[in-house]
């Protein structure tokens, strides 16, 4: 039983490390898109 437990719990860790490395991605693609963004609004 102690097993399952360890399981779920290592389980849990690695998605909140995967959900916190998404929203970084997340948060430094918005940045690259508003850079890209500014860039065109400069171009026109």
């Amino acid at each position: 039983m102690w097993f399952i437990i360890i399981l779920m719990i290592i389980l849990i860790g690695f998605a909140g490390n995967i959900v916190a490395m998404l929203r970084t991605i997340v948060k430094q693609n918005d940045r690259i898109i508003s850079l890209f963004e500014n860039e065109i609004n400069k171009n026109h």
